[in-house]
């Protein structure tokens, strides 16, 4: 029986996010009608730096950090390293975590960022 392929994704790589954040981030972008793939860090880092390490990894060049503390970044794989397209601070909400997710979506489509 042949394997199907995974479908091209965002990766999402968090080290120790919590839950709630990590749900509303998914749930953002694949409202947009793109997958995502959790993966967590194994080591500790900043949410900017998980970002980046993920857009690299993504077949999509769109990744998302998210750290420990729920700070939230969104990186494509062009930008420099220290440069993500979008950070929103540990302390948010779901609305602004679910956007953070939706806006992931938004730059793989090519659809205008809200």
């Amino acid at each position: 029986m042949k394997e199907r392929p995974e479908p091209p994704t965002i990766v999402v790589r968090h080290g120790g996010a919590p839950g709630p954040v990590l749900r509303e981030v998914c749930a953002g972008a694949e409202e947009e009608g793109v997958p995502t793939r959790v993966e967590p860090s194994g080591t500790p880092a900043d949410a900017a730096v998980l970002a980046h390490a993920a857009a690299l990894a993504s077949p999509l060049e769109v990744g998302v950090g998210i750290d420990a503390d729920g700070t939230v970044a969104v990186h494509h794989a062009s930008l420099p390293p220290g440069a993500p397209a979008l950070a929103l601070a540990s302390g948010g909400d779901p609305p602004g975590w679910r956007r953070a997710g939706a806006v992931a979506a938004r730059i793989v489509t090519g659809l205008p960022i809200a």
